[in-house]
């Protein structure tokens, strides 16, 4: 078929045959508990491979292919080995450089019923954030790193501001946060991301 452009994704198989084949619970990946524990004996998993039941997916199954994931799924494991398991509950995060646009995405779009934009495409700096009966469930962020910085504690906190407060620039999104909000980004700044 003729086309100006093609933009060809490949996905990614995860390699859980060996734990599928020892009777390993999965589907899309192996799946794990909150502790990143497989259905086998002392046999964890983290990472790509990992399906793990995510409260930013509206409680689904996911495998989330990203470096944050694997970081964070491996300290869980790690814990829980020697005695000290905390379940696993991060926002999900990504991000990218792509030439002169730094892409950061928080949360999890998926299921949104609105989507608010924050700025313009045309000048290279805006957001997208997406929301949820009233929610905000995620951001994409394109050259808008402080967005994405006040935004993570909006998704974290579950907040639930004005649309159009959340579309004027002139308004800092902290200045959005509710006292929930504050208490994730507190708890957000003590932690690399």
């Amino acid at each position: 078929m003729p086309a100006d452009l093609v933009i060809v994704g490949i996905g990614i198989i995860p390699a859980v045959e060996p734990l599928l084949q020892a009777d390993a619970i999965g589907n899309n990946g192996v799946d794990v508990d909150g502790l990143c524990r497989t259905s086998l004996p002392d046999v964890f998993a983290v990472g790509d491979c990992a399906a793990h039941i995510n409260s930013f997916a509206e409680d689904r199954r996911i495998r989330l292919e990203s470096v944050q994931n694997a970081n964070d799924q491996a300290k869980v494991a790690a814990s829980t080995i020697v005695g000290n398991g905390m379940p696993y509950s991060s926002v999900p995060w990504f991000w990218s450089n792509q030439y002169d646009l730094r892409l950061q995405t928080v949360g999890f779009s998926g299921g949104y019923d609105q989507v608010v934009l924050r700025g313009s495409p045309a000048t290279r700096s805006f957001s997208a954030i997406y929301l949820k009966q009233g929610t905000v469930i995620a951001l994409d962020c394109v050259n808008a790193s402080r967005d994405y910085v006040q935004g993570r504690a909006l998704v974290v906190g579950r907040a639930k501001p004005d649309p159009s407060a959340l579309a004027d620039c002139s308004v800092a999104l902290r200045s959005l946060w509710s006292p929930l909000c504050y208490r994730a980004a507190t708890a957000l700044s003590s932690a690399a991301f």
